[in-house]
């Protein structure tokens, strides 16, 4: 690797709070003002809320409200259901103390979540810290005018910072309560055990243990092959780990193993037919997700990878050009590995998807802060203006449309907007535009500050990047938030469900309904499902396709008293039915 020198000003400091208002922003819109969205988000809170009302049981199997996913384990749900809780019991004083707070488990959960997505960010920060404040990492000083290890160190990870923030593919489902989001805290807590174990060998090493222990009992051993295989490699090949090694094997590993086991050995204690038959399904799954690298795979990554990861993957590149030879060093030798261990579990996962691409954008982040010192000042320029372009592009594109959405005018963009909600009805809120326009000016300031002043500082290549999406996210949220809630919640379908289930019902019989829907309907309407060992007076299905194909139910007895559909979706139809009186009698 070529020597460089950054200087005292290319590290002055970030001023923490432009640093803590781009996180604020990046965290807060997206997890507040909104119903659960149908889907992995909807699911992932009907498994926290069921939990949250149901038995000891239920906070070992994940469940929505009696379906069982043998994909999740239960710990992050769990966390969030015990803080609902926590939250139910100091309710009353709060909304005493506030006019018009109104506490809602829905609420807690989301409070859970932006905990969660908020000690991420922390972690981040703090690791790419430790690992870029040691020797070899700072640049070489040989004329004494260089900045000092900290003060690199520190610049170093508000940089990385800003990269995670500023990656596309991260910042949708870090917004949902699922456990893909809260796996991302987990791994973040990883690399910062790592991190710390080289400076407090105990310290670190039982964060890192406790953080692959968590995994297992978060998304399964799929997630915690590349975060094993990553530490155990790093505890032989590269130098300072070689120096922990010993507490690592005799601390690390037997904590891992051991609280890995806490959740398997409380499902088999339990000894009940339904903890065994999950922990079988648990089983076959972890299993049956990874396989042999397919050409499916294959195509998914090279189709969504560039965006996903962008725009970290191009520094993390570069990182790794301009760092070749330096692998002895724990802040190039970690991410690296973690990062190409994660793809490589991408590539082999038998369902590809976004969830298995998370895991590399933290290592990937570290990465690309390592290489920012060494871009020059064209490459610098040429990241600032396609950020620019971008986001402005973006940005007015989400102001046109709503308010083409609003006025009708221009015809063919207010169509286009209606139709992501047909037949809603669209308003606006004072407070959001004024949170939008507010948004929008600090952009337009961002920009003529960064375009007017060229400041020699590491974090300028990023800042307009992170800035730039967190305005269009901070505007999808805001402006157009209402829309996307009609779209997404079903609120409205389950008013009028509940209008013909009366609360004191004993079950409802479901044929074909979705885990999102289940979620749903049992919050907003407060529906209870049957397990099948008892007759339920009310049938509730759910439709795909032509509605002319929709069949009655085979039995005898069912008469439709509601069918519909959020406006969203004309080919997906719930129909429900209720079961006569005579039928009734006779089937019990």
């Amino acid at each position: 690797m070529r020597t460089f020198i950054i200087t005292s000003s290319q590290v002055r400091k970030l001023p923490r709070w432009g640093l803590l208002l781009v996180c604020v922003l990046y965290v807060l819109p997206g997890l507040l003002g909104r119903d659960p969205w149908r889907v992995a988000d909807a699911a992932g809170f009907g498994i926290a809320f069921t939990m949250f009302e149901g038995t000891p049981l239920d906070w070992l199997v994940p469940n929505v409200a009696g379906q069982t996913l043998a994909g999740e384990g239960p710990l992050p749900f769990a966390l969030a259901a015990g803080f609902a809780k926590l939250m139910s019991w100091i309710a009353p004083a709060l909304e005493g103390l506030i006019p018009g707070l109104e506490i809602t488990p829905h609420l807690s959960i989301r409070l859970a979540a932006i905990i969660g997505l908020s000690v991420m960010l922390a972690a981040n920060w703090y690791a790419i810290y430790l690992l870029t404040r040691r020797p070899g990492v700072a640049p070489s000083d040989p004329l004494g005018v260089g900045a000092n290890a900290t003060d690199f160190a520190r610049a170093m990870a508000d940089s990385g910072l800003l990269i995670l923030i500023a990656t596309f593919g991260l910042i949708a489902r870090m917004h949902e309560t699922t456990a893909v989001a809260a796996q991302m805290t987990l791994i973040a807590l990883f690399i910062l055990g790592l991190a710390m174990s080289l400076d407090s060998p105990t310290r670190g090493t039982v964060l890192a243990a406790l953080a692959i222990a968590a995994t297992t009992a978060t998304r399964g051993l799929p997630i915690v092959l590349p975060m094993l295989l990553t530490w155990l490699a790093l505890l032989w090949i590269c130098q300072p780990f070689t120096l922990v090694r010993a507490t690592a094997l005799k601390v690390g590993m037997p904590l891992l193993i051991g609280a890995s086991l806490i959740w398997p050995a409380f499902l088999i204690a339990n000894g009940s037919t339904e903890a065994i038959v999950f922990l079988t399904e648990w089983l076959l799954w972890n299993t049956s997700s990874l396989g042999l690298p397919s050409l499916e795979s294959l195509q998914y990554l090279g189709r969504y990878a560039p965006w996903f990861f962008w725009p970290a993957w191009p520094l993390a590149a570069w990182a790794i050009y301009r760092w070749a030879g330096r692998f002895d060093q724990p802040a190039v030798a970690l991410p690296v590995l973690l990062a190409a261990l994660f793809l490589a579990a991408a590539l082999c996962a038998t369902d590809p998807g976004e969830a298995w691409l998370l895991g590399a954008t933290l290592p990937l982040a570290v990465l690309a802060a390592i290489g920012l010192p060494t871009l020059t000042r064209a490459v610098v320029n040429l990241i600032d203006w396609f950020a620019v372009m971008l986001f402005s592009l973006f940005g007015f594109a989400i102001w046109a449309y709503w308010l083409a959405l609003l006025t009708g005018w221009p015809p063919r963009m207010a169509a286009s907007a209606r139709a992501l909600t047909p037949g809603f009805m669209a308003h606006w809120s004072p407070l959001d535009l004024a949170l939008a326009l507010l948004a929008s000016v600090a952009w337009l300031l961002l920009v003529r500050w960064r375009i007017s002043r060229h400041p020699p500082v590491i974090w300028r290549a990023v800042v307009l990047s992170s800035g730039g999406l967190c305005l269009a996210w901070f505007l999808l949220m805001t402006l157009w938030l209402p829309v996307f809630n009609e779209r997404n919640t079903y609120r409205g379908v389950a008013d009028e469900i509940a209008s013909f289930v009366p609360p004191d019902h004993s079950c409802v019989e479901t044929r074909a309904l979705g885990l999102a829907e289940r979620a749903s309907l049992a919050y907003f309407a407060g529906l209870r499902y049957g397990d099948g060992s008892t007759p339920c007076r009310f049938l509730l299905i759910q439709d795909y396709g032509n509605a002319a194909d929709y069949a009655p139910p085979d039995e005898a007895g069912w008469r439709l008293v509601w069918n519909g559909r959020r406006r969203a979706r004309a080919n997906d139809r719930l129909r429900l039915y209720i079961l006569e009186e005579a039928e009734v009698i006779t089937r019990k």
